[in-house]
């Protein structure tokens, strides 16, 4: 799921809590998931666009003109913008309310589809902006109470794997609470977890590679990749891909086709396919928001490029080299035993046991943008390795960093939370993860304060 850059203090999950709605149509699960891509987006070419692909005709027509539609429009996005954390809650059978949240405040849509095909939205009306309802008191964490706080709030709940890094060296790396609830099985160094959308990282990474190789430039054309390009697509470049101005919307999963938008088995082409064929928000370079489909595009690039699966080239290229040894797609977690992964509570269950081994192997509906398993310390080590130069070369790794806060998450109770360093990091994999209100998120920001010193 989604990948957030966040600022310092508002660490919530990007990701909305459609767990919640299992037994709700999928349509509304879409269309919940367009107006997420509508916030994140800017520029009136994606509003048109969005009104265009999601709009029901009879929802259009009640607005006086299409320019009073669209100002209707940029006002809930403005007043959603810049959200950390997203929480969804059906509503009957055809609605949804989507409290999208800010540091201290939130703002509330509230959405409705028409329950016969094509299922489009027939009402979209922002809610009173308020204060945002308090999760738990989590007390400051300094560097010289971290183990003694961070044992606080496992006894309080606090469940996951934290490694915390000062000045360029490790000063805390430890387990909290429960990898199995069941079997009584604590978390630890070596637990795996579900990553999320963290793969993003990596397929940043290989796409650098293959420039550092000469195999392609950032800034070449997708067109140079992929045949049958649509017309309204053939200016995309690669950085557009990378660096949220591609335009594509922010999935491509099929409502009533695929069972599961992340899991639902598809091949690349079927992937390539659809990605190419999906309206765009708005043309590339001419607006900003993120798609995981960039991501999935950029993989497929990566195996049309290296010749080699995206699982093998990153495993060359980046996991053996770095000591990466718990790594990999969904089907390489098959080598290790169910009690070495923690399984995912307080969101929703999937296979005989909720951890990665059972959800099948990864799908291309998020292959290069999750799909994945790891550790605190395989992510650091994917770090540090960069920094060493041992994976990419200078020039490549200066293009590699962002600065900021990254979020990965799941619909399945996984959680992982870092920064980049160079000096003080921290990485967090969490196995309890239920939305922006819970305890992890209320750690993860104390553990954001401590290594930016806010």
């Amino acid at each position: 799921m989604s990948k957030a850059l966040v600022a310092a203090f508002v660490v919530f999950s990007a990701f909305p809590v459609y767990a919640q709605e299992k037994s709700g149509p999928p349509p509304r699960q879409l269309r919940g998931r367009a107006v997420e891509g509508l916030i994140e987006s800017k520029g009136e070419a994606s509003i048109k666009q969005f009104i265009e692909t999601h709009l029901a005709p009879s929802y259009r027509a009640s607005f006086e003109s299409e320019q009073a539609l669209v100002k209707h429009l940029e006002e809930i996005r403005n007043a959603c913008a810049g959200f950390g954390g997203v929480l969804v809650d059906p509503v009957g059978n055809d609605g949804l309310l989507i409290k999208f949240m800010m540091e201290g405040s939130e703002s509330a849509v509230m959405m409705r589809i028409d329950t016969a095909p094509p299922n489009q939205i027939v009402a979209l009306d922002l809610q009173a902006k308020g204060e945002r309802p308090k999760g738990p008191e989590v007390a400051p964490i300094t560097w010289e109470n971290l183990s003694q706080r961070l044992e606080e709030e496992a006894a309080r709940g606090f469940t996951g794997t934290v490694l915390v890094a000062r000045a360029g060296k490790i000063v805390l790396h430890q387990g909290y609470g429960l990898a199995n609830r069941e079997k009584k099985i604590a978390n630890g160094k070596e637990t795996i977890f579900a990553i999320g959308s963290t793969p993003i990282d990596f397929t940043r990474g290989a796409i650098l590679k293959l420039e550092e190789q000469g195999k392609l430039k950032t800034g070449d054309p997708i067109t140079k990749f992929f045949d049958n390009v649509p017309a309204d697509k053939q200016t995309m470049t690669i950085d557009h891909l990378m660096n949220r101005g591609s335009g594509l919307p922010d999935f491509h999963h099929v409502a009533g086709v695929d069972a599961d938008p992340d899991l639902t088995w598809i091949d690349r082409d079927t992937a390539v396919k659809r990605i190419l064929g999906a309206s765009l928000l708005f043309p590339p370079g001419q607006g900003e928001a993120h798609s995981h489909s960039a991501w999935v595009l950029l993989a497929a690039l990566v195996e049309i490029v290296s010749k080699q699966s995206y699982g093998d080239f990153v495993r060359q290229n980046f996991f053996v080299p770095a000591g990466m040894t718990r790594t990999g797609n969904h089907e390489d977690a098959e080598k290790f035993s169910d009690d070495q992964f923690a399984v995912g509570y307080e969101g929703q269950s999937v296979g005989q046991l909720n951890i990665p081994k059972y959800w099948g192997r990864t799908s291309w509906l998020v292959m290069g943008s999750g799909g994945m398993q790891s550790t605190p310390m395989d992510l650091y080590r994917w770090n540090q390795a960069i920094r060493s130069n041992q994976t990419l070369s200078p020039q490549a790794a200066k293009k590699y960093w962002l600065n900021g806060v990254f979020m990965g998450g799941d619909d399945r109770g996984f959680m992982c939370l870092y920064n980049q360093g160079p000096g003080d990091m921290f990485i967090l994999c969490s196995n309890a993860h239920s939305g922006s209100g819970d305890r992890i998120s209320a750690v993860g920001r104390r553990l954001v304060e401590l290594v930016t010193e806010r």
